[in-house]
């Protein structure tokens, strides 16, 4: 197999694309931390709105097509991905009761069924993932 010398440009280059990635990830997290404190305002707006917390509380009710559910939780979340906790409280605001310990089996497995990629932190539909840059390194071939 040929073995391709890397340039120090291409190298500079890598290293600013993964310095981008990692970026992305850290606004993507910021975004996902700034919805759940608008959710947190929207809750004690209703409340105050309601007067009363019992009033603001949605009615939840158990879901049988959790994966559907998490799929489609998935794409609201778009680029900022999903966990099973983010999962939980998504769901929650729909109505929904996701236990988290299902959120987190049920992600797995959708992993495994590559209808989600997982980063180490969150879960995206793969539309999401910002694709990789695939290096060949080595020396001459033989």
């Amino acid at each position: 197999m040929p073995v391709k010398i890397v340039s120090p440009v291409m190298k500079r280059l890598l290293h600013e694309k993964e310095l981008l990635d990692r970026e992305f990830f850290r606004l993507a997290d910021q975004t996902e931390a700034l919805r759940n404190k608008i959710e947190g305002i929207e809750i004690a707006i209703a409340i105050i709105e309601k007067g009363d917390t019992q009033d603001a509380e949605k009615p939840s009710r158990p879901t049988t097509n959790i994966k559907g559910l998490l799929i489609e939780l998935a794409r609201e979340a778009g680029a900022a991905g999903i966990n099973a906790n983010t999962a939980v409280k998504m769901a929650e605001k729909k109505g929904i009761r996701l236990l988290r310990g299902s959120a987190a089996s049920n992600l797995s497995r959708l992993k495994a069924d590559n209808a989600l990629v997982h980063d180490g932190k969150k879960y995206r539909l793969p539309e999401f993932m910002r694709p990789q840059l695939q290096l060949a390194v080595g020396g001459k071939g033989s």
